[in-house]
């Protein structure tokens, strides 16, 4: 008996608190809308700039005032502040006379005044303003497929950064402004802006997306269909350790971190529609498990000793076993079952 109740408090400590150290004190829904996308903060943290019905819009970090900037009757998207808040840089569809639609890549006001077009001819997209506010990281098919390239914010000095065979996406700069990481082919990979090779952070069969560097540049944000949707997850710089954020049945993209590193804005689909969602990290600095790990192509796996002595006793044992999850399940409906009476009451 000494045993069950034993082996029924480590899963309880485990799944709870196995994927690392984070508390997620709230998490709150900012807009009613549809089709939300890429958010994006201002430098203060005071705006949120976003994309919804295919237009540009903007609102306080807690969901008032949310305003339309922009809509050219196409398609809008991807916008980022610059870096002290007075531009926004976003994407368009575009058309010029007997010629195909194309992305481009704008700019105009923060009231949305004063647009003006950087790019041309061919699909640019994700435009990433460099923490020095010099220079814009962004995708182009400039040269057939989708590659990272970097231009100065007026458009002009474009250098293809990436140069591979396959798409490249989500370009953001690291806070030193000296490597941008983004996403390809379901990885995630960093590049230094005078490298010759990416670095991939991680390698699996999964579609790893929309990653964000957070403020101090120690922790990467992505998206990620590990779980089967697409849910957040956070890793060192490194890539040798990553822990899950959110674990919904629904999808949640685009992460984009407060300037103080306490908030991450992202879009979600699990009241039905995609909206712009915010989630408050606790105050405490995040630690990782494993993050003795070095950086290496590898498929993701557990290093964990308690997990394999789990995994064995649920060979040796499967009854048992069987047994003490279900009364744990049971257990927790119990206690979401009790907290939702509580509160209705």
């Amino acid at each position: 008996m000494s045993r069950f109740f034993f082996l029924l408090v480590f899963l309880v400590l485990f799944v709870s608190f196995g994927s690392g150290t984070l508390v997620i004190e709230s998490d709150e829904k900012l807009t009613s809308t549809t089709g939300a996308g890429h958010p994006s903060w201002s430098p203060d943290g005071k705006k949120i700039v976003y994309t919804a019905n295919q237009a540009i819009w903007i609102m306080n970090s807690d969901g008032s005032g949310q305003k339309k900037l922009y809509d050219g009757l196409a398609w809008e998207g991807d916008p980022q502040f610059n870096e002290d808040g007075t531009k926004i840089y976003f994407a368009t569809e575009s058309k010029k006379a007997y010629s195909a639609r194309y992305i481009s890549i704008h700019v105009m006001d923060r009231d949305g005044n004063n647009g003006l077009k950087l790019t041309e001819t061919t699909d640019s997209r994700a435009p990433s303003v460099s923490p020095d506010g010099t220079r814009l990281a962004y995708a182009s098919r400039a040269s057939g497929n989708y590659d990272i390239w970097v231009m100065t914010t007026d458009g002009t000095d474009k250098v293809r950064l990436t140069d591979a065979a396959v798409d490249e996406s989500s370009p953001s700069w690291s806070p030193d402004g000296s490597t941008i990481v983004y996403s390809s082919m379901g990885d995630i990979l960093t590049i230094g802006i005078d490298a010759v090779r990416p670095v991939k952070l991680t390698n699996d069969s999964y579609n790893n997306v929309e990653p964000a560097y957070s403020p101090d540049g120690k922790i990467i944000a992505y998206a990620s269909d590990l779980g089967g949707d697409y849910d957040l997850w956070i890793m060192d710089s490194t890539g040798s350790s990553e822990m899950q954020l959110t674990s919904d049945l629904s999808s949640e993209r685009a992460p984009s971190w407060s300037p103080d590193g306490r908030k991450i804005a992202y879009v979600s689909d699990r009241t039905g529609k995609y909206n712009i969602w915010v989630m408050t990290i606790g105050n405490e600095e995040i630690e990782f498990e494993n993050s003795e790990v070095p950086v290496e192509a590898k498929e993701r796996e557990i290093n964990n000793a308690h997990v394999e002595n789990l995994r064995e006793y649920a060979v040796n044992k499967p009854g048992e076993f069987i047994g003490i999850v279900l009364l744990v399940s049971f257990g927790f409906v119990f206690l979401i079952v009790g907290s939702f009476m509580r509160k209705i009451s």
